[in-house]
């Protein structure tokens, strides 16, 4: 009886501390839905003539999602890539905003997706984006929140190990991984000196 008790609070554990790992929303595009995505395809961007904003016409050619956005995108797994103000993001066939307009461009929000519907935890990739109130430079992950705070005055992209480039708010360059952490302290007087150093470590 103790046996039995002791493996029910245990996968009880676990299955708490696993949910704990993921946004509330995740459930939704961990995987892609099937009906989301049928119904997705079945709506057609179209421009609003008469404010030349974008919005999505169903197969009756009633808007189903009202002509709001600058840019829009036909969907694609469920999502589509849409322009709001002057930043890109991605909402889903209810017009709800799953990831948030804060991209630069739309080539980044396009990786962002595919991350989702891969089902990658939030932070395994990051995306370099200026923060347009300080003008300085921070890592979006794929939701349009901020894994890295825009505290840097110029970066580079994440390469596939996971390190980056970066200047310092003290002006020299150096490389951070994806926990923020300094692997090579910011001392360089160039990105590319940067750069080298961090080939010269990882060949």
């Amino acid at each position: 009886m103790k046996r039995s008790i002791f493996i029910i609070a245990a996968v009880a554990v676990m299955t708490s501390c696993t949910t704990g790992l993921y946004p509330s929303n995740i459930a939704s595009y961990g995987s892609v839905n099937p009906l989301t995505t049928s119904i997705g395809e079945n709506l057609t961007v179209t421009e609003d003539p008469a404010t030349g904003l974008y919005g999505y016409l169903n197969n009756l050619g009633l808007w189903a999602i009202a002509p709001q956005f600058t840019y829009a995108q036909s969907f694609s797994d469920g999502l589509a890539i849409v322009k709001i103000g002057n930043r890109y993001g991605a909402i889903d066939v209810a017009a709800k905003v799953v990831i948030k307009p804060v991209f630069e461009s739309s080539l980044d929000v396009a990786s962002a997706r595919r991350s989702i519907v891969k089902g990658r935890l939030p932070g395994i990739e990051l995306w370099v984006t200026e923060d347009p109130a300080t003008e300085l430079y921070g890592y979006l992950n794929h939701y349009g929140d901020w894994a890295i705070a825009p505290i840097y005055p110029d970066a580079k992209s994440f390469d596939n190990d996971g390190y980056a480039v970066v200047k310092s708010p003290e002006g020299g360059w150096g490389v951070i991984n994806r926990a923020a952490e300094w692997v090579i302290a910011p001392n360089f007087e160039s990105s590319l000196d940067a750069s080298s150093a961090l080939r010269r470590l990882t060949r």
